[in-house]
């Protein structure tokens, strides 16, 4: 007997304040839809990264003071 009062005064307090109920609503669709994006983006990374990680390799080349530059005017 308690949980039908309690059932149906929540349904008259939720058609009472349809705005809100439907705020409300749409608030938490769209939280959990971006906790979804985020969560699948970090995933996909974490993915590539392992896929990547031993196919590249990074040579970088440092010319210190003393090593000669050919600068090529422009224009």
């Amino acid at each position: 007997m308690r949980a039908k009062f309690v059932m149906s005064e929540v349904g008259i307090g939720l058609r009472r304040n349809l705005t809100m109920t439907f705020a409300v609503v749409v608030t938490v669709a769209i939280s959990l839809s971006l906790l979804g994006i985020g969560l699948l983006a970090n995933s996909q990374v974490r993915v590539m990264k392992d896929y990547w990680y031993d196919k590249i390799e990074v040579s970088i080349f440092l010319c210190g003071s003393l090593s000669k530059v050919n600068l090529v005017p422009m224009g």
